[in-house]
């Protein structure tokens, strides 16, 4: 994510930080629930990263909405699980919890069986090791703040980074809420 400002006619960041705003601004909280459900239940991972932004530009209450469904979509799978997971980690008060029973107790697929049905669990899109990999690598990293170099992750605890950084920076700048 490259934070650009600018207020030119093209697309960047600014611009689609303020539209963002402009959208919940003119909505009102159920509707934006309603459509971010919509969007998170939609495979395509450019639209999830779309619903992390909104979802942490809203007001702590609005959030807790969504922590449910959050865990549900990585469960799921998501090319973006890293972004994911740390959205989580700034909504969820019980995310190191539920991260140190994947990481150290039950696994990810017992945690998986907390969110999903058998039915969901059977028709389970992403599935792979390396996948897996990715989630818990990020996790390592949003929990401990590192992540292993040495496994096949798709750089997963680099994203997760990554998108921690850069959320911080656009805290800085005063234009999210965490």
């Amino acid at each position: 994510m490259r934070i650009d400002l600018s207020h030119t006619e093209t697309f960047n960041l600014g611009k689609s930080l303020r539209l963002i705003d402009s959208i919940l601004a003119e909505n009102s909280s159920e509707d934006i629930y309603s459509d971010v459900k919509i969007m998170l239940s939609d495979a395509n991972w450019r639209v999830h990263l779309l619903c992390f932004i909104t979802i942490l530009k809203l007001n702590k209450p609005d959030q807790l909405k969504y922590i449910g469904f959050l865990w549900k979509r990585l469960c799921l799978g998501t090319w973006v699980s890293p972004q994911l997971l740390v959205t989580l980690s700034k909504i969820d008060a019980n995310f190191k919890e539920k991260s140190m029973s994947i990481l150290d107790g039950d696994g990810l697929d017992t945690f998986k069986m907390n969110y999903l049905t058998e039915m969901e669990l059977a028709g389970i899109k992403f599935k792979s090791e390396v996948l897996d990999n990715k989630i818990l690598n990020s996790l390592r990293y949003v929990t401990e703040g590192t992540y292993q170099m040495d496994i096949d992750d798709e750089n997963g605890g680099k994203y997760a980074k990554n998108w921690t950084e850069q959320l911080a920076e656009l805290h800085r700048l005063g234009l999210m809420n965490h």
